[in-house]
């Protein structure tokens, strides 16, 4: 009997599943169905089993034989509890997913691992997409958060709680605006979808209100008619994830900085000021080496990863729920 892997992005808008080969990386089948986050956890985690349950029964039917599943979600994972998702209601404490998910699929004896979103990303990149080959990447999502992943000697890095990656929340301007991390001058705070709304509309980025329906999918089409003032946010955008970007090639010197996410839409209106931004203050030697591109997975790269994390949990001999 074939095998097959169920990888599980869990999203504040939509849980995304995937059943993947794991000799060939093939997506044998893809879904995606509401969070329903505003309903609790309860209502979460029986929406995530549903999602597996869906692609228990794709599996069977494909006589296939499910090694095991992976979910990524974001916040900090440590050990398979999940810690402070901020796209999650009520999971801005420590919500024990793995053994959650453990007590409801207990029957079916697969073993179950839970990893970072964007870690998920990354690995799904480095291993099948924008940056297969590189054992040295850095990946960022870029939406209404900034997200990370870190991948050393073609490994996952999650520092000693899990809590590695968090580039978003590195300070790139010390009294800039206030990120709801709680700290100021934030990479999020700066390039995150809310603050190129702000900036669009002459705000000061750490405005979080916005119009209802301006997205930066929106300001991305009006710079693309040559609308002056649209131009102007994603370059200003642009020259600031740069500042990041520089902090990120210094401290890591990747082969390949992998950029996914919403924002990331609008391409090079926000990645070539960026890059040129990063060329400027980088070390020589180190911004010479590197190259950025955009994620090449799409929107189940997260799923593929999660997928990807549980398989190599089963090498590393990793039981029910853990982590890593």
């Amino acid at each position: 009997m074939e095998r097959a892997l169920i990888g599980i992005d869990l999203g504040g808008t939509n849980i995304k599943s995937v059943l993947l080969d794991p000799a060939t990386g093939r997506v044998l089948h893809a879904a995606r169905t509401d969070t329903q986050a505003g309903s609790g956890v309860k209502a979460v985690v029986s929406n995530i089993v549903s999602a597996i349950a869906r692609q228990q029964a794709v599996a069977k039917n494909q006589r296939r034989h499910c090694l095991a599943i992976g979910v990524g979600s974001a916040g900090l994972v440590d050990r398979g509890t999940v810690r402070n998702s901020p796209n999650l209601p009520g999971w801005q404490g420590a919500v024990p997913l793995s053994r959650l998910l453990g007590k409801e699929l207990a029957g079916s004896g697969i073993p179950i691992v839970v990893e970072n979103d964007v870690n998920a990303m990354v690995l799904a990149e480095q291993r099948l997409g924008a940056a297969r080959g590189c054992r040295q990447v850095v990946g960022l999502t870029l939406g209404t958060g900034v997200g990370g992943g870190i991948i050393i000697d073609g490994r996952l890095y999650r520092g000693c709680r899990g809590g590695a990656g968090e580039l978003g929340h590195t300070v790139i301007s010390e009294d800039g605006p206030p990120c709801l991390c709680g700290n100021r001058g934030c990479l999020e705070a700066l390039v995150g979808a809310a603050a190129i709304v702000a900036r669009y509309r002459g705000r000061d980025p750490g405005t979080r209100g916005k119009r209802p329906g301006t997205t930066v999918a929106m300001i991305s089409a009006a710079a693309r008619r040559g609308d002056r003032r649209a131009v102007a946010a994603l370059r200003e955008t642009g020259r600031l994830l740069g500042v990041g970007l520089a902090n990120i090639v210094n401290t890591f010197d990747p082969e390949m900085i992998v950029i996914g996410g919403g924002v990331a839409g609008a391409g090079g209106l926000i990645l070539e000021p960026a890059v040129r931004e990063m060329e400027r203050r980088a070390m020589p030697y180190n911004a010479a080496h590197v190259r950025v591109r955009r994620a090449g997975l799409g929107p189940q790269a997260g799923a593929i990863g999660a997928a990807l994390a549980a398989a190599d949990g089963i090498a590393r001999g990793d039981g029910r729920g853990r982590a890593r």
